[in-house]
Parts: C-alpha cells; sequence; structure tokens
C-alpha cells in the first residue's frame, strides 16, 4: 500500500513531515509522497524521516492550475530538492499570493461580522504555511461554524461570501517547470475536474502532448466509474495510473492515509508504473 498525495504543516495539512511519515509507517505504507502545496520546504524532513524509518518518501509537490478557463492542479514527482531558479521563483510568488489571499479572506469574514486574529490564524497553523483550512478551524474555535467543512460550504467555498480566487499557473508553464526540474508531471484528482467527459479527454490530450505523464485514477472522491473512466484515459493516452488520498491529517478529517476510491488501499504497483515512465523520460532525456 502507498500514497501519493499527502500534504504536511508546510502547506494546509495538520501533521508535521515526520509525523505524516510516521503514520504512513504505522499504517504499513510502503512509501508515501510528500505533496504540498506551492512549495518543497517540508521535503528535506520527510526524506530524513523515511531514511531513518524504513519507508521510501517520494519528493513531490502540487501546483493550482488553469486551463481554459478550467481550474485543476498538477502533481509532480521525482524532482530534484534544489530545483532551477525558475522554479523556485515561481514557488515564492505563489506563496507570496497565499499570504496576500489569506489577509483578503479574512478582510472578508471581519466584514461579515465574523473578525479573525492573524496571530490566531498562525498558531493554528503553527507556523507552517496557513490556508482554507486553517481559516475553517480558527472559524470554529471562534464558534462562527460547527466545524471546517461548515465554515467552507457557507463562506469559503468558490462562490461564497468570503471566496477569494487564487493565483494559478497555466497547464504548458506548470508542465514544463516540473520537467525542467526533473519531475513527472500527474494530473491531480480529475474526477473533480469542473468539466464534462469530452472536456476532460481534451484537457488529458493537451496534458499528454505537453509531457504530463500521468493521471490520479485512485482518490476518495472518485467513484468506480470514475476510476474506469480515468484508467481508460490512461490507456487512450499512453499515461500512467496513479492513486493518492489528498491527506491533509485533521484538516480533512474522513480521509485516511493509504486509501483511495472506496477506501481500497493504493496498491504499490501504482508506483512502480510511475517509476518506469522516470525510466523511460530520464532514457529520451
Amino acid at each position: 500500500m502507498i500514497d501519493l498525495h499527502t500534504h504536511t504543516r508546510f502547506s494546509d495539512g495538520s501533521l508535521t513531515p515526520t509525523e505524516v511519515v510516521e503514520l504512513a509507517v504505522s499504517e504499513r505504507l510502503s512509501a508515501v509522497a510528500i505533496t504540498d502545496h506551492d512549495g518543497i520546504d517540508g521535503l528535506e524532513e520527510a526524506l530524513v524521516a523515511g531514511e531513518r524509518l524504513g519507508i521510501e518518501v517520494v519528493p513531490g509537490v502540487e501546483l493550482n492550475l488553469e486551463f481554459e478557463q478550467v481550474t485543476m492542479d498538477l502533481l509532480g514527482y521525482f524532482f530534484d530538492c534544489c530545483p532551477g531558479d525558475e522554479m523556485q521563483a515561481e514557488l515564492a510568488e505563489l506563496r507570496r499570493y497565499r499570504d496576500e489571499r489569506n489577509a483578503r479572506i479574512l478582510e472578508r469574514l471581519e466584514e461579515l461580522g465574523m473578525p479573525i486574529d492573524a496571530d490566531d490564524l498562525e498558531a493554528i497553523a503553527e507556523h507552517g504555511s496557513a490556508g482554507r483550512p486553517h481559516i475553517g478551524e480558527a472559524m470554529r474555535r471562534a464558534g462562527y461554524v460547527a466545524s471546517v467543512s461548515d465554515a467552507f460550504a457557507r463562506f469559503l467555498r468558490r462562490g461564497a461570501p468570503a471566496w477569494v480566487d487564487r493565483r494559478r499557473l497555466s497547464l504548458a508553464k506548470a508542465a514544463r517547470l516540473l520537467r525542467d526540474s526533473g519531475g513527472l508531471p500527474v494530473i491531480a484528482h480529475p474526477g473533480i475536474i469542473r468539466t464534462d467527459g469530452a472536456g476532460l479527454a481534451a484537457i488529458v490530450r493537451e496534458a499528454a502532448h505537453l509531457g504530463v505523464v500521468g493521471l490520479e485514477c485512485h482518490y476518495p472522491l472518485h467513484d468506480d466509474d470514475t476510476v474506469a473512466r480515468c484508467r481508460a484515459l490512461c490507456d487512450r493516452f499512453g499515461l500512467a495510473p496513479t492513486g493518492g488520498s489528498d491527506f491533509h491529517g485533521t484538516m480533512k478529517p474522513d480521509i485516511r492515509i493509504g486509501r483511495g476510491d472506496g477506501g481500497r488501499p493504493i496498491p504499490d504497483e501504482l508506483l512502480e508504473g510511475l517509476r518506469r515512465r522516470a525510466a523511460e523520460v530520464a532514457g529520451r532525456s
């Protein structure tokens, strides 16, 4: 059992990189990928923990992007933990905008009569990178909402009163940045991308053309039909199927590390397929 999609306190998860790795070991995973949003600061700690505990840690990242007005995410694996200047500059810019977005969300919440102190938010994030889940938790602690999911449903989701959009890369730029840093780009949770079947096929076709090598078929919010459609797209466009839980710790309490669609274990062979694709890419370079 593996998990190729987890988040730590360095983005919007509740656990440190070491704690995520320790949890993976306790759940008997053979490998875990750390894929924080827009940053790689937690990778060194996770890799050290993996070496100490005898579990493979796959270095990763998750980038927010847009393709023809459709928002989506791109996962990157096996890239250099010290990427080039352009990648580092882009990640810094994305983090800067995340901080600005948080401030704008807090302004909107105050206008709605729900002030949140920025210092309280930082304490909840425990000096990691704060995001909407941490804001939701701050709202819960202040008594404004019943739960983090309630905060999202009423105030923080797209189109809700406190929603502020994020800065996104283009699909082409995100794929290039990952490939230039030695990474393998993979489309995250395709089943929840806001498009129809034809639209998803068009996205996957263009992504494959741009050097994306995989599709996250196995994911907790994918039903059996979605998994089958995603697997068919992998066959059609020559992509590797992958899988991940999108684990965030207490920020997504219903998600269990190492579990994908239907709560099933995410199988080891998905990582083997990704490794074969990495070898193919290396052979062509």
